[in-house]
């Protein structure tokens, strides 16, 4: 990202926003609510356009994986439900919905509808759909916030693992998170 900006209206939301992050890097942005750390992943991921600047990103859709605030998940469904849908669409082996469950720490509600979820549970839920297909490129906005500190170590140990299988990591925060 070199010399971006955005602007929602009147509204100047980035102004020469200038980012370079390296393959298998874990790339955390921090910065207050409001600072624009979302509409940057949203120019990232190509579901908004920059008003102005170059944006380029070394991964085709396929290879991307994303957490945003709005988990993309059917409440209606139970996890298993939700993870099988995404594992159809990818052609991912009949195994690998469980799999990641386990890695999130959710196995044991796989058969939990989405609605009856803690938040902190459909955050990791949300966190399992994005890394399903193993992605080369992984966007995670605000990642820990709902979580308690053992649970958000849990996700800080679960990013290093991406990082040393090959995924590179851009993240937001509204604080500092030792990985």
């Amino acid at each position: 990202m070199n010399n971006v900006e955005k602007y929602f209206g009147e509204q100047t939301v980035l102004s020469n926003v200038s980012l370079d992050v390296k393959e298998q890097e874990i790339f955390g942005l921090l910065g207050p609510s409001g600072a624009g750390k979302t509409t940057i992943i949203n120019i990232l991921t190509k579901q908004i356009e920059a008003d102005c600047g170059v944006v380029k990103v070394d991964a085709i859709p396929r290879e991307i994986g994303i957490m945003l605030d709005i988990g993309g998940l059917y409440p209606h469904l139970n996890c298993l439900e939700n993870l099988n849908l995404y594992a159809r669409i990818y052609d991912l082996p009949k195994e690998a919905p469980m799999e990641v469950l386990e890695t999130v720490g959710l196995a044991d509600s796989a058969k939990k509808a989405v609605a009856s979820l803690s938040r902190g549970m459909n955050q990791r839920l949300a966190l399992a759909r994005a890394i399903l297909y193993k992605p080369k490129l992984l966007f995670l906005d605000e990642p820990t916030s709902a979580l308690d500190p053992g649970t958000s170590k849990g996700v800080c140990r679960l990013l290093q693992q991406l990082r040393e299988q090959g995924t590179t990591i851009f993240l937001t925060n509204t604080i500092w998170m030792k990985l």
